[in-house]
């Protein structure tokens, strides 16, 4: 603790930057728990939906549907991070609860015949539900955590991991970075001619290299707390995503290639750290010029250009997927077994002394993200094929609930996919407000929760709020 202390004290700061050091992070397990929640939280609103007559009415305005996600989804899932011992618990209880809703409201599992014929409806289409109710929760995620971090409240486990291990705000930065690469033009649109898919990732790397900019030039002239161990002095998340956007649009694989690509690269940077002293200069090498300065985030886009590939070939076979009910059933049973693969040669990395490191983004961190990814997906597809199993009083389904709503997937989900930069652009600036205004170290648990729960309801209302005018603010 530093009490007495507020931001802009020097030893404050110092203090702050001890608070996010060192940490060794905690299980595969736990984290899978935390994450495993939000499908859950999203298939208990979505019931709701079916299951209440009339609902498509009351729960058609974007506060009514935002105010249901906030009792069900955001508060749940702020709960679990600062309690993660109760997230399988809660999950289960979620799932209880959908069931009750549905029984006490009349609902019943429709015939097979036209459960299949309205999965294979909803999922060939270009957007696919399940897609956008992973990709806004990852994001809401991530919002959530970089504020929580800073709070004494969230667990340290949790925090992201100094040299080795594992932790939620790990598996959140290649979340991010995959799930973008996930419904990048390359996944979506690998015939476009290379040239317009080189000029089109230049253009959209603009925004987060203008952004970056402004971030740093901020957070140094605000004496704003660094952690230089993350990313470098200067480096931050948006050069990240900025460079590998445009280096892997330079080299444009996609499919198989693109697996075997994601594969070749983390290997051979696996093998260049474990035969040099690669990963000792990145660790712990004296920081004397602007490259050794950002040694982190440069060489890190190396590991990280592993996962974007990953995420194009994973995100290309679905997009490229046209199946039956019973295809897409299969589907998710093919992202369960790529995930068990996955899983078995990170245990196998990890009992051969290979430990996974977010610092190094080496090849067991490579594959810890996408096993953790796809067991993750495959639940939120799982979920989706459930929803489409069930029928309401009035004879609808969850197409039927959607169309009534106005929506293609969830309300939260959806308005959070429409601006996604933006979102996290305002997160990103809210953090930094709360943390030049508010002594984070020094809060009780009681002004903690109440702060980040009030951010993370601003955010999800501005991104609802948009969301409901229209506004797409994204011009590249």
């Amino acid at each position: 603790h530093a009490p007495g202390m507020t931001p802009s004290d020097a030893a404050y700061r110092e203090a702050k930057e001890r608070f996010y050091q060192g940490h060794s992070g905690g299980t595969s397990l736990e984290v899978v728990g935390l994450t495993s929640l939000a499908p859950v939280s999203l298939l208990l609103v979505q019931a709701i939906g079916i299951a209440l007559p009339g609902s498509a009415r009351w729960l058609g305005g974007s506060a009514a549907q935002g105010a249901l996600s906030t009792l069900c989804v955001t508060i749940p899932m702020y709960v679990s991070f600062t309690a993660p011992e109760w997230a399988w618990a809660m999950a289960q209880s979620q799932l209880l609860a959908a069931a009750a809703v549905l029984w006490a409201a009349g609902a019943r599992a429709g015939s097979t015949r036209e459960a299949m014929a309205s999965i294979s409806e909803a999922l060939n289409r270009p957007h696919k539900p399940f897609m956008a109710t992973y990709r806004g929760m990852m994001m809401l995620a991530t919002c959530m955590a970089i504020l929580a971090v800073d709070f004494q409240n969230f667990p340290r486990r949790l925090a992201k991991t100094e040299t080795y291990g594992v932790s939620l705000m790990d598996a959140g930065v290649g979340s991010v970075l995959l799930s973008q690469a996930m419904v990048s033009p390359l996944s979506r649109k690998p015939s476009s001619a290379v040239a317009q898919r080189l000029g089109a990732s230049l253009l959209s790397s603009s925004p987060l290299i203008a952004i970056g900019g402004v971030r740093l030039l901020g957070t140094r002239a605000a004496q704003y707390h660094e952690h230089a161990s993350e990313y470098g002095v200067h480096w931050n998340f948006f050069f990240t995503l900025a460079a590998i956007s445009a280096l892997c649009n330079c080299v444009p694989l996609t499919g198989w290639k693109a697996a075997l690509g994601a594969g070749a690269l983390s290997i051979s940077y696996e093998v260049v750290l474990q035969t040099t002293s690669l990963s000792e200069y990145v660790l712990s090498a004296p920081r004397v010029d602007l490259f050794s300065a950002n040694r982190e985030g440069v060489l890190g886009c190396i590991g990280y250009c592993s996962v974007f590939y990953a995420g194009v070939a994973l995100g290309g076979s679905i997009f490229a997927s046209q199946h039956s009910g019973r295809g897409w059933l299969i589907h998710a049973a093919k992202l369960g077994m790529v995930s068990a693969c996955l899983w078995v040669c990170s245990a196998i990395m990890t009992a051969a002394g290979m430990q996974t490191s977010r610092r190094l983004v080496n090849l067991p961190y490579v594959t810890w993200t996408l096993a953790h990814n796809s067991f993750t997906l495959a639940q939120f597809l799982v979920c989706e094929i459930a929803l489409h199993l069930i029928v309401g009083r009035d004879g609808g389904g969850v197409s039927a609930w959607r169309a009534r709503a106005g929506r293609q997937s969830e309300i939260l989900s959806d308005s959070i996919n429409r601006n996604q930069l933006f979102i996290f652009l305002i997160s990103n600036l809210l953090t930094g407000l709360v943390n030049m205004t508010l002594p984070t170290l020094n809060a009780p648990d009681w002004m903690a929760s109440t702060t980040v729960l009030s951010y993370s309801i601003t955010v999800t209302s501005i991104a609802m709020a948009l969301d409901a005018f229209g506004v797409t603010l994204k011009f590249w």
